[in-house]
């Protein structure tokens, strides 16, 4: 098996189709000699942040000097960038390895796994045998059904930020999310949990208390930002004054709240993290795709957000950071997000939009997605495009002739080719 024949095996699904449920990974690393349980974990689940939760979580470890698995969904350049360890992708080599002994116990299996499964098994496989101190493990969707909740009790769970989210999965209401999502508190464990609507957080705090789970939550209030730019932010909270944080917008202080909440139980725990760890770690972090500056001249903004949730979040930002002015907007949408409230509060920024289709079979067309912007009311200009590429050469174009800047928005699934093609247009 050579490189592109194992990736290709793993990604391999059953037409696209998300099927939650932990049977068929509980079986597949049985097979494989459960490797999971030779591992400490922070498992993070969420709606919007749990990626930024994690990637601060692995550097501020790094930086400790613990040998720290990463593992995150989706994909956004490359796909072996979701097995991490100390930030190092998996090298094509030991993917192949990995990927052979994960088909050889897929063969023998009558319920054939997903391509999540197969990942997450890959994945501890990689993190077990490269002997890794901890791994911060990311929720693919919900909690309790997902596949990285096959893991016994981690060292810390974290549950961030709770919104209207995959509802066709999770439910139609925030107390069915959030009861979805709670599945990752487990017996006798250690939660910290992000400020939430009072409905979740009486979800979490059940859940808690029925599983006997030590429980705490960040406090808001304590997070004081004192300075903001476009290169970075400083911030406090409780203990921690002037923290420099590589990563832009309110929220993500919250988020970075919840991690330093992470930090405090784990040194409850008797881990060593030292206070120069934390700074080091927020300083350094870099998430890709999450209100992410590829240029200031052109200013070129790119950010993953692609729910109602961080929809508001990518609005706070520009309003915050860019107050007054307008955007060249391409976005592109999957079908099975709330299109409708996510350009409806993006349309008093547009400029303009040009719409284009995500990689992804849950993927809008091009052509649906304009329309989805016209019948929110947006009665300027309209461009579709068949490539992403088009799409930002265009979007250039359009903001030197109208003196703006350009914002990509709408899905993970096109920020690795829209940053792709916008550093090549820059070059």
């Amino acid at each position: 098996m050579i490189y592109t024949e194992a990736e290709h095996f793993i990604k391999e699904s059953h037409n696209g189709v998300i099927r939650l449920g932990l049977g068929r990974i509980e079986e597949l690393l049985e097979r494989l000699g459960c490797p999971q349980k030779k591992l400490k974990f922070i498992h993070v689940a969420g709606t919007n942040g749990k990626g930024s939760v994690c990637a601060m979580t692995a550097e501020i470890l790094k930086a400790a000097g613990y040998k720290t698995g990463l593992f995150t969904s989706p994909v956004i350049s490359v796909y072996r960038e979701q097995f991490r360890i100390n930030g190092e992708m998996i090298s094509e080599e030991e993917f192949v390895r990995y990927a052979e002994l994960v088909r050889n116990a897929c063969a023998k299996m009558t319920d054939v796994p997903s391509e999540f499964e197969k990942a997450v098994a890959l994945a501890f496989l990689y993190f077990n045998e490269n002997r890794c101190d901890f791994v911060v493990l990311e929720v693919g969707m919900g909690g309790c059904d997902d596949a990285t909740n096959v893991i016994e009790v981690p060292e810390v769970a974290a549950i961030v930020n709770i919104d209207y989210d995959h509802m066709g999965f999770l439910g139609t209401t925030l107390e069915e999310i959030a009861q979805k999502k709670a599945g990752i508190i487990k017996e006798n464990g250690t939660v910290v949990i992000a400020g939430q609507s009072e409905t979740v957080m009486n979800v979490l705090i059940k859940r808690c208390q029925e599983k006997k789970a030590g429980f705490k939550s960040t406090d808001v209030q304590n997070i004081k930002i004192t300075d903001r730019s476009i290169h970075g932010q400083t911030f406090g909270y409780k203990q921690y004054a002037g923290i420099r944080l590589s990563l832009l917008g309110d929220y993500q202080c919250e988020n970075a709240a919840v991690v330093l909440e992470i930090m405090d139980c784990l040194i409850r725990k008797g881990y060593r993290i030292p206070v120069n760890a934390v700074y080091d770690g927020m300083k350094n972090v870099y998430w890709q795709g999450r209100f992410e500056i590829l240029s200031e001249a052109p200013l070129f903004i790119v950010d993953g957000a692609h729910n109602p949730d961080g929809i508001n979040a990518l609005r706070s930002n520009l309003e915050n950071y860019f107050a007054g002015e307008k955007f060249i907007f391409i976005t592109g949408i999957l079908r099975d997000k709330d299109s409708c409230q996510m350009l409806r509060t993006m349309l008093p920024y547009a400029a303009a939009f040009i719409t284009i289709a995500p990689d992804s079979p849950r993927a809008m067309s091009a052509d649906e997605c304009a329309d989805a912007v016209r019948k929110c009311g947006y009665t300027g200009a309209v461009s579709v495009m068949d490539t992403i590429e088009e799409a930002v050469q265009l979007a250039y174009r359009m903001s030197q002739k109208k003196n703006t800047g350009v914002c990509a928005f709408g899905s993970l699934y096109s920020v690795g080719a829209i940053s792709r093609a916008g550093t090549m247009k820059l070059r």
